[in-house]
């Protein structure tokens, strides 16, 4: 009985065996066949049955941080076996995120295979809209600019006008730089809202951000940010020149006066994201009137366009804060003279900041700064006078180590850190192939 027993099992383990290896046989060739006829016409594959997705946004983070470059540090860092993360690594390399970068030297043993982010594998739109001129820019996912170009359009001509052009020239970026390239996301800079209503002389065509927004997203299908071109100047700053900075205060001094911060990596916008607006701070003596309605204002007495309007008066050719760079690079006494008490009457309300805030860097971005020395030592020696005298001498104050592309990488770096995020990666790979 127990013979009889046995001997049909096996006959029922062997009829298994055979169904098992015709279903295999199957699944394989359905496989193979949806494979090979996986692209679709949105470019997408689509697996019947797809590779495990999770933490492969972990993988790419590491590897594009230089935390960990060879499969065996992934594996030891995420504490995961090598079969976890070479089947992440395969799925990266074959959309070219990551790429191979030689081989790690080794005294003994086999040489490890290096992997590295391959910042080719797409690209971003950013743009820095200013009062009266737009930067505009393809940068490549480490932030680098491939295509730059400048346009100059009043913003007092309303968003659908801007987002036209920003439509117009990002699509000519990308032909210049091969459009196959996927767009990871769009960035955008922008005044803020006083400045663009003063523009508007409170009439004109109603300024709505949201508008940008929706046509360039609809116009390029990825995500759309926008937010103050200060908040974008601090975090280029912040991630290219200052990484280990902890409290960053980045200045904007131009035709008009501000802030942004980065505090810990993340930017502080306020409750309602008017944080920065210092050029607003009032000054004593100030009468002059200011576009927010108030009097006596910063940007009334240090604004470049009151610094125009000031040395016009005496007879020079200035209308605007770049005009007045240019008469201080010229060492026109006038205009050096305007430039370094501009830096005084900004460094006084600095000084303030820096006892609130105890930054250690401050970096200052715009035409004024530009001039040359005087205005960084108007700026000094009234943050000296001022400011707390240990938050003073611990403080880096230098002129932005980026120039005019600060805008425009901050915009870039923004969209990246959200595109390439472990949490977008995993979700982006999870659609990918249906996971």
């Amino acid at each position: 009985m127990t013979g009889t027993t046995l001997f049909m099992s096996m006959s029922n383990v062997k009829t298994a065996t055979i169904a098992v290896n015709r279903l295999y046989g199957d699944i394989e060739s359905t496989y193979s066949a949806c494979v090979n006829r996986s692209v679709t016409s949105a470019g997408r594959l689509t697996l019947a049955a797809p590779p495990r997705v999770a933490r492969t946004g972990e993988v790419l983070d590491l590897v594009r941080r230089g935390v960990a470059t060879t499969t065996t540090e992934l594996a030891t860092t995420m504490g995961v076996a090598r079969s976890t993360v070479t089947e992440r690594l395969d799925l990266l390399m074959r959309h070219d995120l990551v790429v191979a970068d030689g081989e790690t030297s080794s005294g003994r043993g086999r040489p490890a295979s290096r992997l590295a982010f391959n910042g080719g594998a797409g690209v971003t739109l950013a743009a820095q809209v200013g009062m009266s001129g737009t930067l505009t820019a393809v940068t490549d996912l480490a932030g680098e600019v491939l295509w730059i170009d400048q346009v100059h359009l009043d913003v007092a001509e309303g968003p659908d006008a801007v987002s036209a052009m920003l439509a117009d020239r990002f699509t000519t970026g990308l032909d210049a730089v091969g459009g196959r390239r996927r767009v990871h996301g769009v960035g955008i800079g922008l005044p803020g809202d006083i400045e663009i209503a003063a523009r508007n002389g409170g009439g004109g065509v109603p300024w709505d951000g949201d508008a940008i927004t929706a046509r360039l997203a609809g116009r390029f299908d990825c995500p759309v940010f926008t937010d103050r071109d200060v908040n974008y100047l601090a975090v280029g700053e912040h991630r290219t020149s200052w990484p280990q900075s902890t409290t960053l205060l980045c200045l904007k001094v131009g035709t008009v006066v501000a802030a942004g911060l980065v505090i810990n990596g993340e930017v502080v916008r306020g409750a309602g994201g008017l944080f920065g607006e210092i050029g607003h701070s009032k000054i004593a003596g100030a009468t002059g009137p200011c576009a927010c309605g108030s009097r006596g204002c910063l940007n009334t007495v240090a604004g470049g366009a009151v610094l125009a309007s000031a040395l016009r008066a005496k007879g020079h050719d200035a209308h605007t804060a770049r005009d007045v760079t240019a008469l201080a690079s010229r060492g026109v006494v006038d205009a050096l003279e305007a430039v370094r008490d501009a830096g005084v009457q900004i460094g006084e309300v600095v000084a303030s900041a820096i006892n609130l805030l105890n930054p250690d860097v401050v970096t200052v971005w715009g035409y004024l700064v530009d001039a040359g020395e005087q205005f960084l030592a108007g700026m000094h020696e009234a943050i000296y006078k001022n400011a707390l005298p240990t938050s003073a001498r611990a403080l880096t104050l230098e002129q932005s180590r980026l120039g005019d592309d600060a805008g425009i990488r901050g915009a870039a770096l923004t969209v990246i850190e959200h595109a390439l995020s472990p949490e977008r990666i995993d979700a982006y790979f999870g659609e990918l192939t249906g996971a």
